[in-house]
C-alpha cells in the first residue's frame, strides 16, 4: 500500500473520531436542559402526582429555584436530586435515575479513540503483505503521520472537553448566594442550600439572613444555631463573626435573661472589634438590667455616644445614660 494511502487513512481515522465527538458534543444537554429535566423527575410534596416542573405551588418553585441554582453551581443530577430527596418530606422520583450527564465527557475521547484505532486496525488487517512487511522499518512520513494523528486525536479531546463543561455550566464552586434575592426564597430551600454549602465562604451571609427571619418567627433554638455556626465559621468576616455574637448575647438575655452568659458573647464579640456600638450598647444593658452593675453601664453609654452611630442607637443610649447616672432601675 503506498504512503499516499496511509495518510488518507490516518486522516480517515481522525475525520471519524472528530466526526464522534461533534456529535456528542451537540448532542450534550444544556443547563436549561437539565433543569427541566430534574424538575420532570421529582414529585411535588404538596401536589396529587405532579413533578415539580409541572406545579404551581410555593414550594415547587421554591425546589426549582434550588436546582437552577446547583445546576449553574456545577453540581450533578445526581447531587441534586439527593439534596432535594433529602431536604423535602414527601418528594420522591418520579422515574428511575439515569446516568450522569458528565459521562459523556469521560466517554468521548474513549469512543473516537477506540473508532479510530479500529480503522487503524482494519488496514493493518487489509494491507498487503509488502505493506505490513515494511512496518518494521517506518518511512519518515508514516512517522509524521503518527505524530499528526496523536496531536489531532488530543486537540479534538480538549476542545470536545472544554465544549462540553462549557454546555454543563461551571465546573466548580457555588452560585453567588449573596447576589440571590433571599426574600423570594422559602426557609426550607434556605436550608437546603446552607446544608450544601456549609464550609463555602459565601454561605454565612444567608446563615445570618436566614437566623434573622428565625428570630421574626420567635424560633429563636434555629437562630442561635446558625448564629453559632457562623461564629465557629473560619470563613466568617470579622464583621459577619460580630454580628453573631451580639444576636446570640441578645437571644441569651431577652429568651432566658442569662446575663453572665449574655455579657460572655457581647466580650467575644468586643474582641473581634472593640468599637463595636452594638456589642458595647447591649452589653451595657445587660450590666446594668441584669447585674446591676451602674458603673460599668455607665462606662460603656458613654463609649457608645463617643463613637459614631445610627440616630436610633444613639437616642437609646443617651436616654439610658441618664437614668443609669440618676441611679434609676432598669425598666
Amino acid at each position: 500500500m503506498s504512503e499516499r494511502t496511509t495518510t488518507s487513512v490516518y486522516a480517515g481515522a481522525i475525520l471519524v473520531m472528530a466526526v464522534t465527538l461533534l456529535s456528542i458534543v451537540i448532542t450534550a444537554p444544556t443547563s436549561e436542559d437539565r433543569v427541566a429535566s430534574i424538575g420532570d423527575r421529582i414529585k411535588c410534596p404538596v401536589c396529587q402526582g405532579e413533578s415539580i416542573a409541572n406545579s404551581p405551588s410555593q414550594m415547587a418553585r421554591d425546589m426549582m429555584s434550588l436546582v437552577q441554582e446547583r445546576v449553574e453551581s456545577g453540581t450533578s443530577d445526581e447531587e441534586i436530586i439527593a439534596e432535594l430527596l433529602s431536604s423535602y418530606s414527601g418528594a420522591v422520583l418520579l422515574d428511575p435515575p439515569p446516568t450522569g450527564n458528565t459521562l459523556a465527557l469521560w466517554l468521548a475521547p474513549l469512543v473516537a479513540l477506540i473508532i479510530g484505532g479500529g480503522v487503524i486496525y482494519w488496514w493493518m488487517r487489509h494491507a498487503p503483505a509488502e505493506a505490513t512487511a515494511s512496518a518494521s522499518q517506518p518511512s519518515r512520513r508514516s512517522v509524521i503521520g503518527w505524530i499528526a494523528f496523536a496531536l489531532a486525536l488530543g486537540a479534538i479531546v480538549v476542545v470536545a472537553g472544554f465544549s462540553l463543561q462549557e454546555r454543563a455550566g461551571p465546573a466548580s464552586g457555588v452560585a453567588d448566594l449573596d447576589a440571590a434575592d433571599l426574600e423570594q426564597v422559602s426557609n426550607e430551600t434556605m436550608e437546603a442550600v446552607i446544608a450544601a454549602n456549609i464550609d463555602h465562604p459565601e454561605i454565612n451571609g444567608m446563615r445570618l439572613a436566614l437566623a434573622g427571619r428565625y428570630v421574626v418567627e420567635s424560633n429563636y433554638g434555629a437562630a442561635i444555631g446558625h448564629y453559632l455556626g457562623v461564629a465557629e465559621s473560619p470563613a466568617a468576616s470579622d464583621a459577619q463573626r460580630v454580628v453573631a455574637l451580639v444576636q446570640m448575647g441578645r437571644l441569651v438575655w431577652d429568651g432566658n435573661a442569662e446575663a453572665e452568659l449574655a455579657i460572655g458573647l457581647f466580650d467575644q464579640a468586643l474582641e473581634v472589634n472593640p468599637e463595636s456600638v452594638p456589642a458595647l450598647y447591649h452589653k451595657a444593658i445587660v450590666a446594668w438590667c441584669g447585674l446591676g452593675d451602674f458603673e460599668t453601664a455607665s462606662a460603656l453609654l458613654t463609649e457608645v455616644l463617643e463613637l459614631e452611630s445610627s440616630p436610633d442607637l444613639a437616642g437609646a443610649a443617651e436616654d439610658s445614660l441618664a437614668a443609669v447616672l440618676n441611679g434609676e432601675a432598669c425598666t
